[in-house]
């Protein structure tokens, strides 16, 4: 194997770990917007009018459902949101959408 050979396996190999470290990232990045979305919908805005998981429609998929249909990141991006203070659970484990820290956010155009 030649020097050519040599960096195109290291270049495939370095491509794939970046794959493999970015995409999810992305893919949950991309899944905000509906979580934010489906909030907005169901007008869970402020904790007076705090839901349930399935009252926004963000339930997770049984395992029967997820063997025959694609990834769904919505959960990752609820988390993602209950961590940086935009999503908030009440006392009765409802969940409600926090509109002035929205506001700060990037995805305040939602």
């Amino acid at each position: 194997m030649d020097v050519r050979g040599i960096l195109f396996i290291i270049l495939i190999v370095i491509l794939f770990i970046l794959a493999a470290l970015f995409l999810p990232y992305w893919l949950v990045m991309r899944a905000v917007p509906k979580v934010i979305k489906s909030f907005r919908k169901q007008n869970a805005i402020g904790k007076n009018n705090a839901m349930t998981i399935e009252e926004l429609k963000l339930k997770p998929k049984s395992i029967f459902q997820r063997m025959f249909s694609r990834r769904d990141y919505r959960q990752q991006a609820l988390q993602f949101l209950i961590r940086v203070e935009i999503v908030d659970i009440t006392e009765e484990g409802k969940y409600f959408l926090k509109e002035e820290k929205l506001m700060l956010s990037k995805w305040r155009h939602l």
